[in-house]
């Protein structure tokens, strides 16, 4: 029943959003019949890709548009002739004359930067962009600069790019995902075309599950996320992938010092569809084999990646996409232990263009992710346990392009989560492990949502949203739901059990999410920025470690477990030069969190039935200050950011019931990155870090127990001792070799050194006994990277 009530709201809202926009548009046709529409697509001239953001300006006037996510763009004009410029990051400048005396569509192709030429290439991205733009907090990354800077083993990676980004940062080296603004690595929405992502990392951290060479375009949004996206509180990482080369045949890949990877991709049929398959395999395994050890033969280490695509034009106003991706770490040593994690993604997406202003988006999207632990043998502790989250979704968005003054975003979603937390089972028959589970659930969300941007004049422009989100937590089966009651800080005991059916709801929650932003364009080159942001998310992250596992587990909110709300404030000076050669801006913001999760000492997060009783709930609230200056133009191209910031945590029953430092809190982070041409086939790069140590609870006190010493915390506080600090220095050079061929065939080596310093990084600190006296304990820096590694990467294109 409730079910189906949520259902109507949905399509209520759904209706109403399309009915206000027939008659904006009506009244528009009715009032203004002067004016044309000129719109189309933004494409690579040489495969025939879109390319979102694409910055479309009227010569001579303030007029301007950007292309959206699947590089659509429209303006309304009164006839005329204009001149259009046409400017993306990665390409050259295109400067179109059109005349317009009806509704027009036009595409624009654009010619990439890198094609080879005599002399140094300036580059400049969209002409003052971060002024034109009346969102605040966007970030984007082209891929051509990630794989010039220096990387781990030589392998390009989306997510350590963005750790250059002011606000962003991660807990320590080879810690999985990235931290933004005070948030955790769950309160990122991590899309890759459209689908969730619940684990970006392989190898535990080092790398990310995203192949450089199948990837389009990432945006980050950490300020102000519009209201067409939920369901995390910090920021979207929103990864595009490529749609495949429409015109013709291509083959690119690469061999490095840890993996190798391949993509095919061409036209199924020239301009009107293509495909793109692209793969990626590390291959430490195979080299163990080579071992005269037998227990590095029999150990496997690996992950592997496999990106597929299909798109087609059915028509002039209708396109169809197809997108899946899978991949998968293994670690298996001998037949003994086994851990391994993987995500599963599946997007069909069909654009249509209804006409010259109504543009929509329908998308189902599929995703996995599962992951697993088991010691095998014929020994009475084998077991294997393995957990998955699995979504199913579906999403429709309307882009209404009213004016050259105002678009607007409507459309809705909803989503299934299916949730099972894990099970553990005997393996081998002298096993004494027990049957264990926890029981599944099932999850519904709701979303209805409304953008508007305006722009009231050449000074002043807004944009504000709402997001109208529900959540209904059902049962699975035949469950039983508990109260907990006890001391905060202390485990609780499940007590007034209540039974449900299956399919019965067990709790639903509603919130409304407000968005808004607002600019003033104090000058041509200045514009002063403001936000305010609600987000609320529903999935909580099960964690009770420093740092985060890949075989931590997701829940839902609950009868006991209520949601996690954000409210942000932010404000910012943003500023460029004239020709866009260089930008900077500068930012504060300031967020206050509420049910904010946590556990007590010692608490139980794999397979506890009773795992609310162990979780602990209060707010928290994280501000700072951000500075950012990047250099665009140039032989030399790079930028500097820095962070000053606080990230604290009020929990009942922990450190007193007092605020004290989150474990991804870092005072400081520092990050400089340059790329300098030295040739026109050769490229340095360099990338300095710096960061303030992250907290970690420590004892302050001992007493002597049959005269061993025992350390404890006295204060019962949380996060009492700050670490040493980071910093990292690394170098990178690229030697481009000459095109062949028909200037249809290149290639590139690039050599790398990671941690040119040899500095010991710390990654956690702890006690132990002194190896020469047991009666002593010595305080022990654990490093996971404490070397210089060099690398040397082979890239092919033709």
């Amino acid at each position: 029943m409730m079910k189906t009530k949520f259902i109507q709201i949905q399509v209520v809202v759904l209706m109403l959003s399309m009915l206000f926009t027939t008659a904006l548009s009506g009244q528009i046709k009715t009032n203004v019949p002067s004016k044309f529409t000129l719109s189309g697509y933004v494409k690579d001239v040489a495969n025939s890709e879109t390319l979102p953001g694409a910055l479309i300006s009227i010569r001579g006037t303030t007029v301007n548009s950007i292309s959206n996510a699947y590089g659509f763009y429209s303006i309304s004009l009164e006839a005329g002739t204009y001149t259009l410029d046409v400017r993306n990051m990665g390409f050259q400048m295109l400067s179109r004359t059109v005349e317009l005396r009806n509704d027009l569509k036009v595409q624009l192709e654009l010619q990439s930067s890198l094609t080879e030429l005599k002399e140094v290439i300036i580059t400049p991205g969209n002409r003052n962009e971060n002024i034109q733009q009346t969102q605040m907090g966007k970030m984007s990354v082209s891929m051509q600069t990630v794989k010039q800077l220096p990387a781990l083993l030589g392998e390009a990676d989306v997510v350590r790019t963005l750790l250059y980004l002011p606000g962003v940062s991660t807990v320590g080296e080879g810690a999985p995902g990235f931290n933004v603004r005070g948030g955790g690595i769950d309160q990122n929405l991590i899309l890759l075309d459209e689908a969730p992502v619940y684990n970006s990392s392989h190898l535990l951290g080092f790398f990310s599950v995203f192949n450089p060479d199948a990837v389009k375009d990432l945006t980050l949004m950490k300020s102000e996320m519009p209201a067409r996206f939920g369901g995390r509180l910090s920021s979207l990482l929103d990864v595009r992938m490529k749609e495949g080369n429409a015109k013709e045949y291509a083959v690119s890949g690469g061999i490095g010092s840890i993996s190798s990877r391949l993509l095919v991709e061409g036209p199924i049929k020239k301009d009107k569809s293509s495909f793109i398959i692209s793969g990626r395999r590390s291959y430490a395994d195979m080299f163990m084999r080579l071992s005269k050890d037998t227990a590095l033969q029999d150990t496997r280490v690996y992950f592997y990646d496999l990106t597929a695509k299909l798109n087609f034009s059915i028509s002039p106003k209708d396109k169809l996409f197809i997108s899946t991706y899978g991949g998968r770490d293994v670690n298996k040593v001998r037949n003994e232990v086994n851990m391994d994690w993987g995500n599963r993604t599946t997007t069909l997406r069909w654009n249509h263009l209804y006409n010259s202003k109504l543009f929509s988006n329908s998308s189902a999207i599929y995703s996995d992710y599962n992951y697993m632990l088991g010691t095998y043998g014929e020994n009475a502790s084998s077991f294997e346990w393995k957990a998955n989250i699995q979504d199913y979704s579906l999403k429709h968005t309307w882009n209404f392009y009213q004016s050259p003054s105002s678009t607007i975003y409507f459309g809705g979603e909803v989503i299934r989560h299916d949730f099972s937390p894990g099970r553990a089972r005997p393996t081998g028959s002298n096993s004494a492990f027990n049957d264990v589970y926890m029981p599944k659930q099932k999850a519904f969300e709701y979303a209805g949502f409304w953008d508007h941007e305006v722009k009231m004049n050449d000074m002043f422009s807004f944009q504000y949203g709402l997001r109208y989100s529900a959540f209904q937590n059902i049962s699975a089966g035949n469950s039983t739901v508990y109260q907990y009651t006890g001391e905060n800080g202390e485990r609780k005991l499940p007590v007034n059990p209540r039974s449900y059916q299956n399919g019965e709801t067990i709790k639903k929650y509603i919130n409304l999410e407000p968005r808004a932003t607002a600019k003033l364009q104090i000058s041509s080159l200045s514009a002063i920025k403001a936000s305010y942001t609600r987000t609320s998310q529903n999935l909580h992250y099960v964690s009770n470690t420093m740092a985060s596992s890949p075989l931590d587990i997701y829940i839902p909110s609950s009868a006991n477990v209520k949601p996690q709300l954000a409210d942000q404030l932010s404000a910012g000076y943003f500023h460029a030069a004239e020709n866009n050669s260089w930008e900077a801006s500068a930012e504060v913001y300031y967020r206050d969190l509420k049910n904010q999760i946590d556990f007590i000492s010692g608490a139980e997060t794999l397979l506890n039935k009773n795992l609310e009783g162990d979780m602990l709930f209060g707010k928290g609230r994280a501000y700072g200050s951000e500075f950012f200056v990047k250099k665009n133009a140039g032989r030399l191209k790079g930028w500097v950011s820095y962070t000053l910031s606080r990230t604290e945590r009020k929990i009942d029953g922990i450190n007193n019931n007092e605020f004290f430092p989150a474990k991804y809190d870092k005072t400081h982070v520092l990050s400089l990155v340059s790329i300098y041409e030295l040739k026109p086939r050769i490229s340095l790069s360099a990338t300095l870090n710096y960061a303030s140590g992250t907290p970690a609870t420590l004892p302050d006190a001992r007493f002597n127990f049959d005269g061993f010493p025992v350390q404890y915390n006295s204060a019962n506080s949380r996060n009492n001792y700050r670490q040493p600090s980071y910093n990292r220095l690394d170098f990178a050079a690229t030697f481009r070799g000459k095109q062949v061929l028909d200037r249809k065939y290149h290639s590139e080596f690039v050599v790398s050194v990671y941690n040119a310093l040899n500095r010991k990084n710390p990654y956690s600190v702890y006690f132990r006994q002194n190896e020469d006296s047991q009666l002593q304990n010595e305080a022990v820096r654990y490093t996971v990277i404490g070397s210089i590694i060099p690398s040397v990467t082979w890239n092919l294109n033709f």
